[in-house]
């Protein structure tokens, strides 16, 4: 179990890379055609797997090889198309709305964790829980083939974002062309620190994703909490994020996704530790940890997931921005999430309290980040916005993008002036094709 956890992870680095650098060389299109392809071969490959037969050992040995792969694949694909489709998403959308439309990923990610619960559920219901241990787990993998075709033939459509195209005509009229060392040594080299933000600003969301949400039902499980209460505090958790991300995308549209991105991990900071100590004590009542988990983390979890792609977007320009991300995005959720179980299960060894004081590490870290983030922007080290100048914290303070500065200037007051900030030829999709 532990060595698929942690192939998927160790793929995530290397994906955001590859994908990341072919995103910017050959378009965000091309990227994210690639990675669907590679998500169904890795999920419906798994449903095919061999199993010993007739004390046949060799094929089991065979199948284990072959899961791994098979992983590899599905987490090196997963990884660049998490990054290429917040880039795409980012490019064409309506600046008054990107908040909102890069809600969208987190919805539907949500809606892919109950999707997955769901099949599961249905699937024990039809067939019984033997013949799922024999035959019938291979099922919702086989599934997965219906929803992966919808999106490889509906990509097929996509056109390329506005941004892209343009930076490719001027990168067109240079002499000389890059590979792809030159451009990932490029993108390290010019934006290292960046990187370092954004690998930050991710800690909070892999923190609660792997050790809260996914850890803590394994601990619950442990703890003897009935498994149909297992699912319903899950459930909770699940749809609040998916319900909530939309509007507080909306929120994040008008006072800025650097406050989302301060009230989100500070609120883990504040509230973690005694949330835990709510399941902990009370780990097989389905109201307290309703409470505590469904609705408490749920909450954290909204805060914290919901708008950290875009925060790490907006970090870096066209030319390497899918590239950079996949970077700091996948090696931030290597690195904390792929750590943050077996994090978890030390620290609760060493104290009752350890999960919860995890879980408040992981948003101090993130909000750390983000201040961190502003002091480097004020003394010109950084520029945190690259797409979207306004507004970022608040609704009337808004970062100048050649100081680095805050002021209370609002380009979108007046329509000519913001003309430098948003031309035309970036933003050519209606709000409602950005939001399709």
């Amino acid at each position: 179990l532990w060595l698929d956890f942690g192939v998927t992870f160790l793929a995530r680095p290397l994906g955001g890379i590859v994908l990341g650098v072919v995103g910017d060389r050959w378009g965000r299109s091309t990227a994210v055609n690639i990675s669907i392809v590679g998500m169904l071969v890795g999920t419906v490959g798994q449903g095919c797997l061999p199993t010993p037969i007739n004390g046949a050992e060799w094929l089991g040995d065979l199948g284990l090889v072959l899961l791994v792969v098979l992983r590899f694949i599905q987490g090196l694909s997963a990884a660049g198309e998490i990054v290429t489709i917040t880039t795409f998403l980012t490019e064409v959308c309506s600046p008054r709305m990107l908040c909102r439309g890069v809600s969208l990923i987190a919805m539907t990610v949500n809606l892919g964790f109950l999707s997955a619960k769901a099949v599961t559920f249905i699937v024990e219901a039809a067939f019984g829980a033997e013949a799922v241990e024999q035959w019938a787990w291979r099922v919702p993998f086989w599934l997965a083939i219906i929803p992966g075709m919808i999106a490889i033939m509906g990509r097929r459509h996509v056109p390329e974002s506005g941004m892209f195209l343009e930076m490719k005509e001027k990168l067109q009229a240079l002499p000389e062309q890059e590979t792809f060392v030159s451009k990932l040594k490029q993108t390290v080299t010019e934006y290292w620190l960046n990187m370092l933000v954004g690998m930050g600003g991710v800690c909070a969301f892999a923190t609660l994703q792997y050790s809260c949400f996914v850890w803590t039902q394994s601990f619950l499980a442990a703890h003897k909490m009935a498994p149909g209460d297992r699912m319903w505090v899950g459930l909770i958790a699940r749809m609040l994020q998916t319900v909530l991300a939309l509007p507080l995308g909306y929120i994040a549209d008008l006072v800025g996704v650097g406050t989302i991105m301060l009230v989100g991990p500070l609120a883990t900071v504040i509230a973690a530790v005694p949330l835990w100590s709510i399941i902990l004590h009370n780990p097989t009542s389905l109201v307290a940890v309703g409470w505590a988990f469904g609705v408490g983390c749920g909450t954290l979890g909204l805060l914290v997931a919901t708008l950290p792609y875009f925060f790490v977007v907006e970090l870096f320009p066209t030319d390497v921005r899918n590239t950079a991300v996949g970077i700091s995005y996948n090696l931030g959720f290597a690195i904390f999430g792929g750590l943050s179980p077996v994090m978890a299960e030390v620290l609760l060894s060493a104290s009752p309290m350890g999960p919860g004081f995890l879980w408040m590490a992981g948003g101090l870290v993130t909000f750390l980040s983000v201040i961190v983030a502003i002091h480097c922007q004020r003394n010109g080290m950084i520029s945190m916005t690259h797409v979207r100048k306004t507004p970022y914290f608040g609704t009337s303070t808004f970062a100048d993008d050649k100081t680095g500065k805050l002021s209370k200037k609002d380009p979108y007051a007046n329509p000519a002036s913001s003309e430098s900030d948003f031309s035309t030829s970036e933003y050519t999709s209606t709000d409602s094709t950005a939001m399709a």
